[in-house]
C-alpha cells in the first residue's frame, strides 16, 4: 500500500533513502535547504516542497534525515517546521542521529499537536542507504512503528523496536561508541603494521577471519591499504556522534574513556583538514600524532 510522505533532508543518506521510497511506489514531497540536491528525487517522480511545513501538508507521515539535534529541532519545530503542516494522527519519523533528550522533547511537542513521533536512527552508511539495507533502531509507540513499518522496510532490511521515546537514539549512540572504538582499533593496528614493515594485504588476509575480524576490518582496512580516503561516513559526522554519546554518558554519570580517546584522535584528523574524509583516514591521524611525539 502506497503512502504520501513528506521527506526532509536530501543529503548523502537522505537522497538514496527517498529514492528507495519512490521505487517502492510511495509519493514523496521533498524539501532540502539546498534545492539542487533535490534534482535526482524530482527526476524520479518526487515533488518539491517550499518549506518543511509544506512538505508535511497532506502527508500520512514525514521523515526527517538531517545532521544534528539543532537541525532536527528546526525542521520539525521551527517557525516553518514540519509539525505546523502535519494533520492530526500523522506520524513524524526522525531518522537522523541526535540527542536522546532532544528526541523526547520533540516527541512531547508532537504529542501536544496530536501527531505521533518516532526516533528511528539508522546505521549502515551511504551504501546501506543506496541498497535499502539500513538497520533502524526505533523508540516510541509500538503501534505507531507498526503503522509505518511498510515505509521503513523500503529503506531498511532490519527494524528493531527499542522501547519508549528516545530509546532509538540511545541505541544508536551505543552503536556509534562501538564503531568509534573499532575504527581506532583498526587504525592503530594498521599503523603498527606499517611501522613494522609488514605487507598490509597479507596481514589483512591473515587476521580478518579470526578474533580481530570486524565490519571495520572488512570495509575500512582495504581502503586504508589503497589510500582511498573517500567518505562512506565522514570523520566529522563520526565526531558529531561521539560528542552526542559523550554528552549522553555525562548525563548518566558514566565515564567512557576509550570513546574519549577516539574523539581526540579524530580531532587530530580534523585539525589536519581531514574531517570530510572517510573514517578510514583516522589511520593517518594515528601516524601524524606519532610523527609529532
Amino acid at each position: 500500500m502506497s503512502s504520501t510522505i513528506g521527506f526532509i533532508g536530501a543529503g548523502t543518506m537522505g537522497r538514496p533513502m527517498a529514492l528507495n521510497l519512490l521505487k517502492a511506489g510511495h509519493s514523496i514531497k521533498a524539501y532540502n535547504r539546498t534545492k539542487a540536491k533535490l534534482e535526482p528525487l524530482l527526476a524520479a517522480g518526487a515533488t518539491a516542497a517550499d518549506s518543511c511545513s509544506d512538505a508535511a501538508v497532506g502527508a500520512d507521515s514525514v521523515i526527517t534525515m538531517v545532521s544534528d539535534s539543532p537541525d532536527v529541532q528546526e525542521v520539525i519545530l521551527g517557525d516553518a517546521g514540519a509539525l505546523w503542516g502535519c494533520g492530526k494522527g500523522s506520524i513524524v519519523v526522525d531518522m537522523s542521529t541526535i540527542s536522546p533528550t532532544v528526541a523526547v522533547e520533540i516527541g512531547e511537542a508532537c504529542k501536544q499537536r496530536g501527531v505521533e513521533f518516532l526516533d528511528a536512527p539508522v546505521t549502515g552508511g551511504e551504501q546501506g542507504a543506496v541498497n535499502g539495507t539500513l538497520s533502524a533502531m526505533v523508540g516510541g509507540n509500538l503501534d505507531t512503528l507498526n503503522a509505518v513499518r511498510p515505509i521503513l522496510s523500503a529503506m531498511c532490511s532490519k527494524i528493531t523496536y527499542m522501547g519508549m521515546s528516545g530509546s532509538g537514539q540511545s541505541a544508536k549512540l551505543c552503536n556509534q561508541v562501538i564503531c568509534a572504538l573499532n575504527i581506532l582499533a583498526v587504525s592503530e593496528g594498521m599503523a603498527l603494521a606499517q611501522a613494522a614493515g609488514l605487507d598490509l594485504v597479507t596481514l589483512l588476509h591473515a587476521i580478518k577471519g579470526g578474533a580481530a575480524g570486524s565490519w571495520m576490518m572488512d570495509n575500512l582496512v582495504p581502503k586504508m591499504i589503497d589510500e582511498n580516503w573517500s567518505p562512506g561516513f565522514r570523520i566529522s559526522l563520526q565526531q558529531k556522534d561521539i560528542r552526542l554519546a559523550l554528552e549522553w554518558a555525562q548525563e548518566l554519570s558514566l565515564p567512557l574513556l576509550g570513546t574519549t580517546t577516539a574523539q581526540q584522535v579524530m580531532r587530530a584528523a580534523e585539525a589536519r583538514g581531514w574531517g570530510d574524509q572517510g573514517t578510514q583516514a583516522t589511520v593517518n591521524a594515528v601516524k601524524a600524532i606519532a610523527d609529532r611525539l
